[in-house]
C-alpha cells in the first residue's frame, strides 16, 4: 500500500525551506568572492583599454563588501563557537525584541546604529 505525503518535491528530496544565517553569509560571501575575481573580465568586456589603475579603483568598493561580510561571518561564528546561550538567544530574538515597549526598541536600535558609526570611524582612524 501507497502512502502519500503532502510534502513537496523539493522538500522530499533534502532540500529545507529556508537556509540559515551561517548559510547566507557563507553564499553571499563565495557570490562576492566569485564577483571580485570576475569584475576585471567584465570590465574588459565593456572597456578593452581599462587599465590597471581604472579595475584597482572599482573593485575598492567589492573588496569592502567583501571583508565585512567576512568580518560578520567570523564574529557570528565565534560568538556561537564560544558563547552558547548567544546561538539560542540569536534564534529566539524576534521574540525577546518584541517584548520591549516602542521606546526601548528605539533606543536599542540607535544605539546599534551610533556603535556601529563609531567602531566604523574608529576603523578610519586605525587606517589613515
Amino acid at each position: 500500500m501507497m502512502q502519500t505525503t503532502n510534502t513537496p518535491y523539493k522538500l522530499a528530496q533534502g532540500w529545507r525551506e529556508e537556509l540559515s544565517l551561517k548559510e547566507k553569509l557563507f553564499f553571499g560571501f563565495l557570490f562576492l568572492i566569485i564577483g571580485w575575481l570576475m569584475l576585471s573580465a567584465v570590465l574588459q568586456l565593456f572597456d578593452p583599454a581599462i587599465g590597471v589603475l581604472d579595475f584597482g579603483i572599482l573593485t575598492v568598493a567589492v573588496f569592502g563588501l567583501l571583508v565585512g561580510l567576512l568580518a560578520v561571518y567570523i564574529s557570528i561564528w565565534l560568538q556561537e563557537l564560544l558563547w552558547h546561550p548567544f546561538k539560542s538567544f540569536r534564534q529566539q530574538f524576534e521574540n525577546h525584541f518584541n517584548k520591549l515597549s516602542s521606546w526601548q526598541q528605539c533606543i536599542l536600535y540607535f544605539s546599534v546604529f551610533f556603535l556601529l558609526l563609531y567602531a566604523v570611524i574608529m576603523a578610519m582612524v586605525v587606517v589613515f
